[in-house]
This record gives C-alpha cells, structure tokens and sequence, in this order.
C-alpha cells in the first residue's frame, strides 16, 4: 500500500524541488564564471606544488654550497693564507646572493665578517658583523653573542678600545653570552691598553662574585686575575727602572 503524502511533506518536496531548481539555474547561468574559478584552483594547486618541489630543491643546493664554502673557510684558518681567505670570502660572498632565501644565508655573515677580519679589513668586518646582528635579531643568543665577540676583536684589533669596551660592558650585563670568558678576555685586553688596571681588577671581581657557583669560569677568572695584577707589577716595575 502506497504511504499517503500529507501536505506537510509535499510542501518539503517543493520546497527541495525549488531550492535544487535555483542551484541548477545559478549554475547554468554562471557556468562560465565555476569553470574559470575551477580553473584558476587548480593551476593554483599546480604552481604552489612546483614552488614547493623547487623549494626543496633550492635548499637542498644551498645546504650542500654552505657545507663546500665550510670546507674552504676551514682550509683559510689552517693555512692563514691571503688566497684562501679571500676564497672564502668570496664563496660566502656569493652564497649570500644566491641564497638570500635561506637562513644560511644570513650564517653567511658571520664566515664574511671573519674572513675580512683575518684580511685585516677591521672597518668592513664591524660593519658586517653590525649588520649580521641587525638581521639576525634574538633568535639564537649563542649565534649572536660570536658576532657580538667579532665586532669587539675587529675594534680591538684596530685598537678602538673605547669603542669596544661599551659593547662589552652590554654583553657581559644585558645579554646571554655563550662565550663569556672570551668576553672576559676583551674586556682585560682593553683595560690594560689603556692602562688601567684597576678597571679590570674591579671587573673581574664582579665577575667573581656573579659566578660564584661556576666553577670553570670561576678558575679562568681567577687566573685573568692574577695576570692583571703581574702586568701592573710589571708596569710599577718598569716604571721605577726607567727612573734611574
């Protein structure tokens, strides 16, 4: 026996029917515009997955030019060799520009920075570091903190101290250093240059009693200590033998 349609479900049925007919209608009348829409998603689709294969692709060269351009700069440090300094810095130089896309390229600076420090090009050296640290920001304090130490040697090294030491003085304060007995050292250097002894001594001290419970540090801070004081006694020494 058929199922009776009571007018409540014949008015579903038409209200189904009618809304299925405007679809239809919507379609049929837009058509074009569905098929470009379609069209335009799916070669979205297309690019975007070539993009990202090329991707892969151009990091995968990159990797491999950073690990060539290592290999190089390592051969420069061993050898100290203008040739293959300025090789280096030439192959970083270039990974920079061609990969500029890529974190390494950023890296790049640092090895670029080093290689015109150990050309003895201090001003161009601070600049790249400077610029390294601009670019870099806070996203890896241990990796900063090596530009932060670069910029101070090339300022040390063409015997800027005073331009060096407030750098030092932030980084031993203000930042997390990984490398803080370097750091130490810097600031020992710059004092004595600029004799002043007692400057180091106080530093030092503070650097003591801040790093009380680190008893690696402790050790080396102790033995800067006793450098500093044999310099001045040195100096006292000299002093006095030049009077006579």
């Amino acid at each position: 026996m058929a199922k009776r349609l009571t007018r409540k479900k014949l008015k579903q049925k038409d209200e189904f029917i009618t809304t299925a007919e405007k679809i239809i209608n919507s379609a049929t009348k837009y058509k074009s515009s569905f098929i470009v829409a379609g069209i335009v998603f799916l070669f979205t689709l297309i690019f975007a997955s070539i993009g990202f294969y090329y991707y892969k692709d151009y990091s995968k060269k990159g990797s491999i030019t950073y690990f060539q351009d290592l290999h190089l700069y390592e051969m420069a440090t061993n050898s100290h060799d203008k040739k293959d300094i300025t090789n280096a810095l030439d192959a970083f130089e270039s990974l920079k520009t061609e990969f500029k896309f890529l974190r390494i390229s950023k890296l790049a600076m640092i090895y670029i920075g080093n290689c015109q420090y150990m050309l003895g090009d201090y001003d161009k050296a601070i600049e790249t570091y400077k610029s390294f640290l601009v670019t870099w920001g806070d996203t890896d304090n241990y990796i900063a903190s090596i530009a932060y130490n670069g910029e101070i040697e090339s300022y040390i090294a063409k015997n800027d101290c005073k331009s060096a030491l407030p750098i030092i003085d932030n980084l031993l304060k203000n930042k997390d250093n990984s490398f803080v007995q370097l750091t130490y050292l810097h600031a020992v250097d710059c004092y004595l240059k600029l004799d002043q002894p007692e400057n180091a001594t106080g530093l030092l001290k503070d650097g003591l009693n801040k790093y009380s419970n680190n008893s690696e540090l402790s050790e080396q801070l102790t033995k800067l200590m006793a450098y500093v004081k044999a310099q001045k006694q040195n100096h006292i020494v000299n002093f006095d033998t030049n009077k006579f």
